[in-house]
């Protein structure tokens, strides 16, 4: 089952890298970038923008593969980046061979992460949160009075440093009783 999980987990996590790395260099080489697309210079900062993005796609992706979010965050952003391409294409001082490039690299990823966001490479799941299972479930083949005599008492302070090892069986039982309720365990 491990297995499954992780083949499922390895195309989220192979683009959540690649982002970083695109990411990485937009920020780095912004106004090379700029440069061969026959762009300003100023607009180097739209350029880093975009790497903010990237950056911040690829981390949650590394963070949470499991969440079709963050590849559906990196399509938005392949939208993003061949829009701008299509806007350097009516600029005389860009390289084409350059535009070319970029614009198939682009258009090829942008591929791989429809293929990601569109199949169950990365399962949609919208929380990690989980309730945390203490082995009291009620409801579940263990009955909810199992936890008795499982050192309950002494998580919740109740010990002997206190003076309480010589206690009688009545006050040990509302001293358990009394851990229970602060817990919020079910009444047995």
């Amino acid at each position: 089952m491990e297995v499954i999980a992780m083949k499922r987990e390895r195309l989220p996590w192979a683009l959540g890298w690649a982002s970083l790395g695109i990411g990485l260099t937009e920020l780095a080489f912004a106004e090379g970038i700029c440069r061969v697309l026959g762009l300003s210079k100023y607009r180097a900062d739209r350029v880093r923008a975009l790497g903010l993005r990237e950056l911040a796609s690829g981390w949650g992706l590394l963070r949470e593969p499991q969440r079709r979010d963050w590849v559906w965050a990196r399509v938005a952003g392949d939208a993003m980046d061949l829009t701008l391409l299509a806007v350097t294409f009516g600029k005389p001082r860009a390289s084409r061979v350059w535009q070319g490039v970029l614009t198939a690299a682009v258009a090829g990823v942008t591929i791989v992460d429809l293929y990601a966001a569109l199949t169950r490479a990365a399962p949609l799941r919208r929380s990690k949160a989980v309730a945390p299972s203490l082995g009291m479930d009620v409801g579940r083949d263990v009955p909810a009075e199992s936890w008795r005599g499982s050192g309950l008492a002494e998580d919740v302070g109740v010990n002997g440093a206190r003076g309480d090892a010589g206690a009688s069986e009545e006050a040990r039982q509302r001293m358990m009783d009394e851990a229970a309720r602060r817990l919020g365990l079910p009444e047995v």
